[in-house]
């Protein structure tokens, strides 16, 4: 990885973008090396005695990145870097059985990608390739030997093939150049960190710009090929606060952009940071409760990371992963929601479809646009869910029992492990109910409940950022479908006033609470955002376009998370 000093950024970040002819792949030098050294693998990567392999695909990942932070109101990174690596999917055996989806040890589920040189060097790309897929061929031997063992000892009730077949597909696109003012984006930064300078009681907090154009090379031994590029904008704003009993409380602004559409600045950029700062504020002055059980509100950022949770992440892994020692099952859940395909797991009023193809929604550019996956397959659109009813799933080249192809969406995570998921995530609703509405039922459902007031949730945390802050260990293991809310509000049934609420955390959350959603706003919103995977540290751009939801019952219990109060006045404001 190569960074470039400040001084030098400053006059040519401007005009910063990858340096690549565009055209075929006979243009250009990095899609020529993986081609030849593919072809030469699968003529000659043999061992005595042994199969070669049946399949070979390279995936080679380039992120061009353009980074400043800020912390209290002081620019304290401002670089470029650019970084490429090679991920190898080699497969032994056919493609009934070969040697992927069985781990016999952490090193089989922590197989980064492979570090390439920069350079856009033919000679130099092709040593690398070679090097790494001799490893990757002895590797796949050992495993496939052991998953045979394996299966011989604890044969499955399911026969199903390890590889969907694919027709080849290629796509050479032009890459995308980024433009960014870095200068401008200097203050933008610098001037959100200073908005927390305004509330005292703020702890701490985290501003940080992103620039990135991201690359990817594919090539595959059945002929698919491909070139893209994408750029994204990511402006991540979190800070975090005490209350006086010591509960930790972090909020967050996550503006993800992608192609020429910029993040969030200016004035609508401070005021938008000013609310998060002032429910910050109020959240900690607030009374905690100890539980609640009955309806829920779901709007704004909590909507979308409501479906993002207790639906998206219960897609992923629809085929359960064998395992040589059982303890590292439960690392690899198996999603909740993979084995119920064709059965009801929303009302009969909920509708969603995964569109990996559309750009925008209402004028604003989705993130989860994409026309090709990771595996080479083209991106269908899907429709996930019709009148309640759970028809398909995001699909890479793994057969399920009832699902036998792909549908492009197979995403390779830094581990080289490829999990299906989402792009452009779209929930709607054939009864929608207006805003003021969604309100006046939540109380009626109070009401029905002999509850004095029903919970209006704006933002759940996200370990992602309030991992930042914690100087204690979370030491609840316990399995939780949705993270604890934290800008939370009770709407009082008699008069619809509302005050701030904490110390709440879900429990007996299951996928069951899907089905317990009453109504669906006309608030529909388009959301970017980096959807969590089964690895927590691993994440991916997405879009969910969603309305507010409303959730009948949900059971919450006392669940602060509290750490020891600094013993001295934060510097900063002393006067």
């Amino acid at each position: 990885m190569k960074t470039m000093s400040k001084w030098l950024l400053s006059l040519i970040i401007i005009t910063f973008s990858i340096s690549i002819a565009t055209g075929t792949d006979k243009d250009d030098p990095v899609a020529r090396a993986m081609s030849d050294e593919l072809k030469r693998s699968m003529d000659e990567l043999i061992i005595e005695g042994m199969p070669p392999p049946y399949f070979i695909g390279y995936l080679i990942n380039e992120d061009s990145t353009i980074s400043i932070e800020s912390h209290y109101g002081s620019i304290t990174r401002s670089e470029s870097t650019r970084q490429r690596e090679l991920s190898i999917d080699l497969r032994v055996g056919d493609a009934h059985l070969d040697n992927t989806n069985f781990y016999a040890s952490w090193q089989d589920v922590w197989n980064y990608r492979k570090e390439l040189i920069e350079e856009d060097s033919y000679d130099a790309l092709r040593h690398h390739i070679w090097y790494y897929t001799d490893k990757a061929y002895k590797k796949a031997l050992e495993v496939l030997a052991g998953k045979k063992a394996y299966l011989q000892a604890n044969p499955t009730k399911d026969d199903i093939p390890d590889f969907a077949s694919v027709e080849p597909f290629i796509e050479f696109s032009e890459l995308p150049q980024l433009a960014v003012n870095i200068s401008f984006w200097e203050k933008q930064v610098q001037a959100a960190s200073d908005v927390f300078k305004d509330y005292p009681v703020i702890q701490n907090w985290h501003v940080s710009y992103t620039g990135k154009i991201r690359t990817y090379w594919y090539v595959n031994s059945e002929g698919s090929q491909h070139r893209v590029g994408k750029i994204y904008h990511i402006l991540d704003v979190s800070a975090t606060i005490q209350a006086e009993d010591g509960e930790r409380l972090t909020g967050f602004r996550q503006y993800l952009t992608s192609g020429d559409e910029k993040p969030l600045s200016g004035e609508a950029l401070l005021q938008d940071i000013g609310e998060l700062a002032a429910d910050l504020e109020a959240m900690a002055k607030a009374a905690s409760i100890d539980e609640y059980v009955g309806p829920i509100l779901f709007t704004e950022q909590a909507a979308a990371q409501f479906i993002s949770h207790l639906f998206v992440e219960q897609l992923s892994l629809p085929r359960k992963p064998l395992v040589a020692n059982s303890w590292m099952s439960q690392y690899m859940p198996t999603g909740k929601l993979a084995g119920r395909v064709n059965r009801r797991v929303f009302p009969d009023f909920v509708n969603i479809t995964d569109e990996p193809q559309r750009v925008k929604w209402e004028g604003k550019q989705l993130a989860g646009y994409q026309t090709i996956d990771n595996e080479g397959v083209p991106s269908q659109n899907i429709t996930l869910v019709e009148n309640g009813r759970l028809l398909t799933l995001p699909m890479k080249r793994q057969p399920t029992k009832k699902i036998s192809n792909s549908n492009g969406h197979g995403k390779v995570l830094p581990n080289q492990m490829t999990i299906p998921g989402i792009t452009n995530l779209i929930v709607s609703s054939s009864k929608p109910v207006k805003d003021k509405k969604m309100i006046t039922k939540l109380r009626r459902l109070c009401k029905d409940y002999d509850s004095e007031y029903g919970l209006l949730i704006k933002q759940f945390d996200e370990s992602v950022y309030s991992n930042r802050y914690r100087t204690i260990e979370e030491t609840d293991e316990s399995e939780i479908l949705l993270p604890r809310p934290t800008i939370v509000y009770k709407v009082f049934a008699d008069d619809g006033r509302i005050e701030p609420v904490r110390g709440l955390m879900f429990d007996e959350v299951s996928i069951r609470n899907l089905r317990d959603i009453v109504a669906m706003g006309k608030d529909t919103k388009a959301y970017n955002l980096t959807q969590p995977t089964i690895f927590s540290q691993f994440r991916y751009a997405a879009s969910i376009i969603t309305p507010s939801i409303l959730v009948e019952e949900m059971e919450l219990k006392q669940g602060m998370f509290q750490e020891p109060m600094p013993i001295t006045a934060n510097p900063m404001f002393i006067k």
